[in-house]
Order: structure tokens, then sequence, then C-alpha cells
């Protein structure tokens, strides 16, 4: 067991915990905490697990806060990379799981710290969900117990993310036809568990997904960032980059003989891409684009005749997997990707050590080395939406018993609001500040989230006269009549 992998792992760990309870994003992670509220209203919801949550606390009086969340989180993980190590030794038909594997598979994971705030989302569900279809669908022996468990992880991923469900459903199903495994008994086995989850959340809490995607679905797709054309973009453009960056290396590998030249053009073609498609502040997409000239040395240097046909499916899989688990995403595949990277990860592990390539160590290495970066950045340097998070000292309470340290402006500007608003529980917050009502200890009207006009306008048609928090990316719709409260900077 090589020590840099423990080694970072524990770093790693060390750097999630020590930062379980400072900082807020007030945008996504606004949301995320929202949608884990047991009093949120979520009317016409395209995210709703929040179902779940609500039905946990029906059932046990508990609420997760945002350190709730956050270790959450860190434990679906760990769950995770176990999935994804039962998905390695199925493959590598031993009896013993691999701590190696393990390791490695929790780091990909954690690797998705570097891009959004810390706090339990779909993005991490979904993820997680995936990587326990791998494990049940490598199993060698196709029994009913185990299509009933994909079943629920299918199920549930509905209500983390439907775009996914429906395409993961897709693959699961062309999967087990090209393993002639696919009967009716198998399909009723995969519907089951999502009919009966749908009738106890209609019985305990009198709603469900298909009567929220029926309501929802017009209203989210009225805006102009949930477009079809659109949402096909933010992953095509992706996809795009990816694969001309691959063909360049993959060719370079291939063709060019004299090192010097061949690193020259692979070198040069990587930071071009890496600059066309650098649009924001962000650079976790570097690690991507690396990882797409990673894919083309591997693909260039393996014999694959030592592939049997069922392991290049597999491969196959692993690669276009993060793109299938990001459609239906409204934020760019280069951006976001970094949550995915696990699963090429898993893929290298695949390809080094059936092409005997001596390269495992070096790659492990460089994954150990760029998740303890990107869990440095994106947790503690450059938090998403937030100063640094060792500025985030001063204890804040938002609801009875559950507080958090944010930063002095943050304390202020909060103490502030609580004289301008009103005493009542509901409180509307436009447009991506959900997190500050949150922290108030308060609720938004109908969703957990407004991003822009065209979503306002489709939950209050008749307008709204009520306090109205207002962060000023868009306008109010004209019918608004309540004088908003001004929200400038609140990091």
């Amino acid at each position: 067991m090589p020590k840099f992998l423990v080694i970072a792992t524990i770093i790693c760990i060390a750097m999630v915990l020590l930062g379980i309870n400072r900082g807020f994003d007030v945008s996504d992670e606004g949301l995320y905490v929202l949608l884990a509220h047991p009093l949120q209203e979520n009317q016409g919801g395209i995210f709703n697990y929040d179902l779940f949550f609500k039905l946990f606390h029906q059932i046990t009086g508990i609420h997760f806060g945002i350190v709730g969340l956050r270790i959450l989180r860190l434990f679906i993980y760990c769950l995770g990379a176990l999935a994804l190590a039962i998905f390695y030794r199925n493959l590598k038909f031993e009896k013993q799981l691999s701590l190696e594997v393990y390791l490695i598979s929790l780091l990909g994971l954690m690797a998705g710290y570097g891009f959004l705030p810390a706090s339990l989302s779909y993005n991490h569900l979904s993820v997680v969900l995936a990587a326990g279809c791998l494990a049940l669908l490598s199993t060698r022996a196709s029994k009913l117990t185990q299509n009933l468990s994909l079943g629920v992880l299918l199920g549930i991923l509905v209500y983390v993310k439907v775009t996914t469900a429906w395409l993961l459903g897709l693959l699961t199903l062309g999967l087990m036809l090209y393993e002639k495994r696919l009967n009716w008994k198998v399909l009723l086995a995969l519907l089951i568990p999502f009919i009966l989850l749908e009738g106890v959340f209609y019985l305990t809490l009198s709603e469900n997904a298909i009567i929220r995607l029926s309501d929802g679905l017009s209203i989210q797709t009225g805006r102009e960032d949930y477009h079809w054309w659109t949402l096909v973009k933010h992953t095509g453009v992706g996809a795009f980059w990816s694969l001309l960056l691959f063909v360049i290396s993959f060719l370079s590998f291939r063709l060019i003989k004299k090192k010097f030249f061949q690193a020259l053009l692979i070198i040069s073609a990587f930071h071009l891409t890496f600059f066309i498609t650098h649009i924001t502040d962000e650079w976790n997409h570097f690690f991507l684009l690396f990882g797409v000239v990673i894919w083309a040395w591997f693909f260039a240097k393996s014999d694959f005749s030592r592939f049997s046909a069922k392991e290049k499916v597999w491969i196959l899989l692993l690669l276009v997997l993060p793109f299938v688990l990001h459609f239906g995403s409204n934020v760019y595949w280069l951006r976001i990707g970094i949550h995915y990277l696990v699963f090429w990860i898993m893929a290298w592990l695949i390809l080094a050590e059936k092409a005997r390539l001596k390269s495992l160590k070096w790659v492990n290495i460089g994954i150990a080395f760029s998740v303890l970066l990107l869990v440095f950045n994106g947790l503690w340097w450059r938090p998403f939406e937030q100063r640094e998070l060792w500025k985030a000292t001063e204890n804040w309470e938002y609801l009875p018993g559950k507080n958090i340290h944010l930063s002095f402006h943050q304390i202020s500007a909060l103490e502030k609001l609580q004289t301008q608003i009103g005493e009542e529980k509901v409180l509307l917050a436009a447009y991506r500040i959900s997190g500050i009502p949150f922290l108030l200890g308060k609720t938004l009207p109908q969703s957990p989230g407004f991003w822009d006009q065209e979503q306002l306008k489709g939950f209050f048609p008749e307008g709204y006269s009520k306090d109205i928090l207002f962060f000023p990316i868009d306008s109010l719709p004209q019918n608004f009549t309540q004088e908003p409260i001004l929200i400038t900077d609140f990091r």
C-alpha cells in the first residue's frame, strides 16, 4: 500500500473536517440547505430529493443543517468509494477488496470539492448513486435482490436528477440486453422500487416526483438556461473540446517519434484549449483537460487485444459516464465535470493494470497531488462565491442549536437585515441568494430558489407584495409592488 495515498487521504479529510463549520455560500449552497429543510416548499420541483429529508424528519425529528449536510456528503463519498472498490473487484474476479483502489476512489470523489460549495447536493448524490449502480451491474450472478437494489438506486436518482435517471436507466437496460439477461422479471424488479417510493411519499406527504415534475417542467423549461438545446450545448461543448484535444494528443503519441516535438504539440494544444475554454475565474477544468491527455496516452500505448469484449464495454461506459451524468445541468461540462472525474480514474486503473503498463504509480501520485490542490483551493483558499475560509471567524446561530462561522462583514449584514424584515417565517429572495433567508431562520415561498425573472413570473403570475430581498442580476417583474431590500455584496 503506497503511503502517499494514505497521507493524501488523511490530509483531504482533515481539510474537510476543519472547515465543516466555516463559511457559507448563499447562492448554490443556499439552495442545497433549503432542499434539506423540512418546512421548505418545493412546488413543481425538478430536484425532488427533499422528499427524503422531509420523510426522515417526519419519522425522526432530525433536521440536517449546514454542518450536518457537509458531514453527510463526506459519509456518502466514503460509501461511493466502497461501491467503486466493489466494482473494481468484480471486474478483476477477486475475492477481497483493494484498500488501494478504495483510497484512489475516495480521492477521486473528493476532487468534487474543487468546485461548488461543501454541502451535499444533487451533483454528489448522482455520482455516488451511479457508483452504486456500477457495483451492482458488475456483479456476475444476476439475482432478484441485485435487480431490486439496482431499481432502488435508479428510483432514488429520479428524485435527485431525472435526466440522469433516464440516461443511466437506458444504459443499464442496454448493458443487460448486451449480456442477454434482460426480461420482463428484471424490468419489473427495476420499476417496483420507484413505484413503491412514489406511493409512500404520496401517502405520507401528499406529493411525489410525478406530481411535482408534471407541474414543474413547464416552469423550468420556460427559463432560457433550461431550454433543451441549451442543455445539449452545455454538455456538447465540453465533449467537443475534449474530443479535439484527445485526437491531437492521440495522434501525437502515435505518429511523432521524437519526444520533444511530441511534447511540444501536446502542450501547445493543451494550453490553447485551456485558455479558450477558461470562461470563469475557476481553473479546475485544467484537470479535466489533463485527464483527456491521459486518456489519449492510454489509448495510444495500450494493446486492446489483451482486453475482452466485456472489458472494452466497461471502459467505454466509464469514458462516457461523466457526460451522461452531466446532461441536464445548466452549467458547462468543463466547469462542473470535476465531480465526475472519478469514473475516468477507475478506467485508468483498469487500463494500466490490464495492459501491464508501468505507469500506475505515477498516475496515482498525480491523482493524489491534484486532489490535495483541488480540496485546498475549493474549500479554503477560493471557496465558491466566498472569501477565504480562514476569514470566517464569527459565530452565527441561524436556527435554535445550529451555528456556522461567517465573516465579520456577513454577520453585520445579517444583523442589519434582521431590523429591516418582518416577523413572518417566509421571505422571498431574488436572485440566487436563497441562503440569506435561511441564515435568518426563514424559508422561501413555493420554491427553494429563484434564479431569474422568468422563474419568478412562473411561480407568482399575480405578483408579490410582501418583503423581498433583491440581488440585482435581473429585474423584478412589473407587478411586484413591494419596495425590495437591496443586497449588493454578501461575501
